[in-house]
């Protein structure tokens, strides 16, 4: 998309010159006459047939988690298309990988399935076209976001060049080359190491998502067995450990937002042993918006 960008203005420029040049050689010379005409501005091409599909196309796959119809989105694929797609995400990562017709019906059946997911896909622009009488390729630009549970995951862009086929009286797309790059990830998978710090005690190092990255985070968890039952240190919070593994705490209350204390919160589920507790307040209370999963590792 970049650089078509630059070789419209490459050709803007050249344009630019060709006209200076032909004004240079249309100059009369002294002491020639020279006759006025008036000028006519030229009408605007007619957008090509495979820009409006491609338009067409882009707005169909950004409702498709609303609509969830698929025949919207395929209707506009050949049976033999076939891709290339690159993604990268915010951590340097990447993968490449091929696919055809049935890629695309199983990823939108994925996508339809998805419970309370919805992906905000809009275009940006379109950065090269080309057509002839049976063949023609778009490269488009689009942004993305990936909104679950009301809250946005991720954020992105991607580049796509599609080349079309006409077949009698249709077109239809039979390549499709996608470059997928993540800009930020506000919500995800994350990862979790933990310590022994000394016996019964522990220290956690979480990596979770940060928007343009991954961040590191380390948690200390001290259990401490008292008259009147279990409790758990971590920070300046202290948890009630009942022994129906039930966990419980009071919020620290806010002397700006009100003068009422906050009432004390359950978590839900319970523990039973001193890793699933710690699990338990990793994944309820510190890292509740920005993990929607949290994988454990002892060490």
């Amino acid at each position: 998309m970049i650089h078509s960008l630059k070789r419209c203005l490459f050709y803007l420029l050249a344009a630019g010159c060709f006209w200076n040049v032909q004004a240079a050689i249309a100059q009369p010379k002294k002491g020639t006459t020279t006759t006025s005409t008036t000028s006519t501005t030229a009408k605007k091409p007619a957008d090509s047939e495979v820009k409006k599909l491609t338009i067409s196309f882009v707005e169909n796959y950004g409702k498709f988690t609303q609509t969830k119809d698929k025949s919207s989105v395929l209707k506009f694929m050949h049976e033999k298309v076939s891709a290339s797609l690159f993604n990268s995400n915010v951590s340097g990562k990447y993968r490449s990988f091929t696919g055809d017709y049935q890629s695309f019906d199983e990823y939108l059946t994925k996508l339809a399935n998805a419970e309370n997911l919805n992906l905000n896909y809009k275009l940006t622009g379109i950065a090269a076209e080309h057509s002839t009488d049976d063949i023609g390729s778009v490269v488009y630009t689009a942004e993305y976001q990936i909104e679950r549970d009301g809250s946005v995951w991720e954020k992105g862009r991607e580049q796509v060049a599609l080349v079309f086929k006409k077949f009698g009286n249709d077109w239809k797309i039979v390549y499709y080359n996608s470059i997928n790059i993540e800009d930020e990830k506000l919500r995800g998978d994350c990862f979790c190491e933990l310590f022994e710090s000394k016996p019964g005690n522990f220290v956690t190092k979480t990596t979770v998502p940060g928007g343009r990255g991954y961040t590191e985070d380390l948690q200390n968890f001290e259990f401490v067995q008292k008259a009147d039952g279990r409790i758990i240190r971590s920070g300046n919070t202290v948890y009630q450990w009942a022994d129906s593994g039930e966990i419980s705490y009071t919020p620290q209350r806010d002397a700006k937002a009100s003068s009422i204390a906050p009432a004390a919160v359950t978590l839900p589920g319970v523990a039973a042993e001193k890793e699933q507790a710690i699990m338990l307040i990793l994944r309820e209370v510190n890292y509740k918006e920005g993990c929607a999963n949290i994988k454990m590792r002892k060490k």
